[in-house]
C-alpha cells in the first residue's frame, strides 16, 4: 500500500517590517538622550558640591589657621578675587608663615558672592573681597558664597560664613545680620556668692 507522503510543515518566518525597526531605533534613541543628559547633569552636581566641600575646608583651614597662630594681621584670609578660582592665604607648612595657594574651580563652574541682608549677586573679578580671620577665629562681616555651573538644570551651592566664623552650606540669610556681642561683658567679684559659715 502506497501512504500518501506528508508534506512538510511551512513555518511563517515573517521578520520585522521596517516601520517596527525605525520605531524601536527612535524610542531606543529618546531614552538615551534623556539618561545621557541626567548623568550629564548629575555629574556637573557632584563636581559644584565637590568644589563647595574644598571650598568649606579651606575656609575652615584658615580658620583654624587664625587660632592656631594667634593672628592679628589678618594673614590667614581666603581673597575671593576671580569667578573661576579663589586664593587661600594660610600657613600650609606649619612654619608660622603664611603663602598663597590659587584654587582652580571645575570648568564651567563660577564663583559669585553678596553680603547679607543684601540679595545683589557681586562678581568678585570686579568687586573683589577678603575673608579674614582674627585671632578668635572670628570675621568682619557675614558673606554668601555661591557657586553655579552654566549648565542649565545643575543646582547651585552655597555657604554662609557668619561673623562668628561659622559656616552654614547651602542655606539662606534673611534678615538684618548683626556682629554677636557678649551679654555679659562686666562681672563683679561678689556677684552671686553666698557667704559660707563654718561649724566647729
Amino acid at each position: 500500500m502506497n501512504f500518501p507522503k506528508k508534506q512538510p510543515r511551512l513555518c511563517s518566518a515573517a521578520g520585522f517590517s521596517v516601520v517596527e525597526l525605525l520605531v524601536v531605533i527612535a524610542v531606543v534613541a529618546i531614552v538615551s538622550t534623556i539618561a545621557l543628559t541626567s548623568f550629564r547633569n548629575a555629574s556637573k552636581t557632584f563636581n559644584v558640591a565637590g568644589a563647595m566641600r574644598n571650598l568649606t575646608a579651606y575656609l575652615e583651614k584658615a580658620r583654624v589657621d587664625a587660632v592656631r597662630r594667634h593672628v592679628t594681621d589678618g594673614s590667614a584670609r581666603i581673597d575671593v578675587n576671580s569667578a573661576t578660582s579663589y586664593t587661600v592665604h594660610i600657613d600650609f607648612s606649619g612654619g608660622g608663615t603664611s603663602s598663597d595657594r590659587t584654587i582652580s574651580l571645575p570648568a564651567g563652574t563660577t564663583l559669585s558672592y553678596t553680603l547679607p541682608p543684601a540679595t545683589t549677586s557681586i562678581d568678585p573679578s570686579t568687586t573683589p573681597v577678603a575673608i579674614q580671620y582674627n585671632w578668635r577665629g572670628q570675621t568682619a562681616s557675614t558673606v554668601l558664597l555661591t557657586l553655579t555651573d552654566s549648565t542649565a538644570g545643575v543646582a547651585s551651592s552655597t555657604v554662609v560664613v557668619g561673623p562668628a566664623g561659622d559656616l552654614s552650606t547651602d542655606t539662606t540669610v534673611t534678615g538684618p545680620v548683626t556682629t554677636p556681642t557678649p551679654q555679659n561683658t562686666v562681672v563683679t567679684t561678689t556677684t552671686a556668692i553666698k557667704s559660707i559659715q563654718y561649724r566647729v
